[in-house]
């Protein structure tokens, strides 16, 4: 705390208001007013760090102008306005007419790859996400979220046939969404196996022919896994929903996501190598396999690009933060504003946070 005269203080910022840039967002008037104080040293220290990295990028979006090529004045969607509760989502999900659009149903969609993340500063359990479209009707698309393991697994006890005994089977559980619902099957159960298609264990997602994904009730896994007709890693299990609302007379949902280009349709000819991917994730999320979790989410997703160039960035989930680069170019757009840090890193440190606080339970400073 510093005592000044206001005056001076107002003068000082009205001097530098002159040749102010939105997108440094007035960390250098903080820097400045630090060091006349005394206290440079601290600010140089945290100059830099995640927290101003993403102020920047929030002045980028809502500060600067579009003109200017950013977001402020642009008109956003939050899907944090739709307000639903358990029973909506039962009704949705259950609901097999009134379909806008039929096709979307059983569709795998992927995150943009662009590398200022959408979900950058919002919603980023999206950034890099693959999602499994349930349900698409006139009220909102309901989807889930597979590539994001959590902390919880599902212990079920079967018939062990070789002992004749019961045995224990624990399956992860995955994060699907945000939204929750309530009732005897609160859990996603999907496979994408041939065998148990063949022996009708489940039912299709959608169609059938996209990808070939089924869900089925928790009675279908045990009895599959207890009978020995499949392992229970061939089962993904899903905790929570995601949704993107509809207003009336227009069309949004994930179709207004995909027209925004925030996602994209995940190729028919791609899909079984994501499958395959996906199952490589059959852990419960802890400390110790975090950042391997996320690298395994990372290719999930990357497998379900068709031009896989645009996810060429190979020092992923990285503990980053250096400081102010001496070659830094504050025109390059791929960069965070008069840094070297690349915008592609930042959104991958706020999912690898996002991940931490939320999935694990933990800040990610004390990972």
């Amino acid at each position: 705390m510093v005592a000044t005269d206001s005056q001076t203080l107002l003068k000082e910022l009205a001097r530098q208001s002159d040749g102010a840039d939105p997108r440094d967002a007035g960390l250098e008037t903080w820097t400045l007013l630090m060091k006349m104080i005394g206290r440079s040293e601290i600010a140089k220290q945290y100059y830099v760090e995640f927290d101003d990295l993403m102020l920047k990028e929030w002045a980028f979006t809502n500060l600067l102008s579009t003109a200017a090529g950013g977001g402020a004045g642009r008109q956003q969607r939050d899907p944090k306005e739709f307000n639903t509760n358990p029973e909506v989502v039962e009704q949705m999900l259950s609901l097999l007419e009134n379909r806008s659009d039929p096709m979307i149903e059983g569709a795998l969609v992927s995150a943009s790859t662009v590398d200022r993340s959408p979900f950058l500063l919002q919603n980023q359990e999206f950034h890099k996400s693959v999602v499994l479209i349930l349900k698409d009707d006139n009220l909102a698309t309901v989807g889930a979220i597979l590539n994001r393991p959590s902390t919880k697994g599902i212990d079920i006890q079967v018939n062990d046939l070789k002992s004749g005994g019961k045995k224990v089977v624990t399956i992860p559980m995955r994060f699907g969404g945000v939204y929750s619902i309530q009732g005897e099957e609160s859990l996603l159960w999907i496979h994408c196996s041939e065998h148990l298609r063949e022996r009708n264990i489940g039912t299709p997602v959608g169609d059938s022919q996209k990808n070939g994904i089924w869900k089925c009730t928790t009675n279908d896994v045990m009895k599959a896994v207890g009978e020995g007709i499949v392992s229970p890693e061939e089962f993904l299990v899903v905790s929570g929903l995601s949704i993107w609302p509809k207003q009336q007379g227009t069309q949004q949902g994930i179709q207004g996501e995909l027209e925004l280009k925030k996602f994209e349709l995940v190729p028919e000819a791609l899909q079984d190598g994501v499958w395959s991917n996906l199952l490589k994730q059959q852990f419960i999320l802890k400390k110790t396999n975090f950042i391997e979790s996320l690298k395994l989410s990372e290719e999930s997703w990357s497998c379900s690009i068709k031009d896989k160039r645009s996810t060429g960035n190979k020092q992923r989930f990285k503990v980053p933060l250096l400081g102010l680069g001496d070659n830094f170019d504050e025109e390059d757009d791929s960069l965070v504003f008069k840094s070297n840090y690349k915008v592609s890193q930042l959104s991958d440190d706020a999912l690898r946070d996002w991940c931490a606080v939320f999935l694990l339970g933990i800040p990610n400073y004390e990972m």
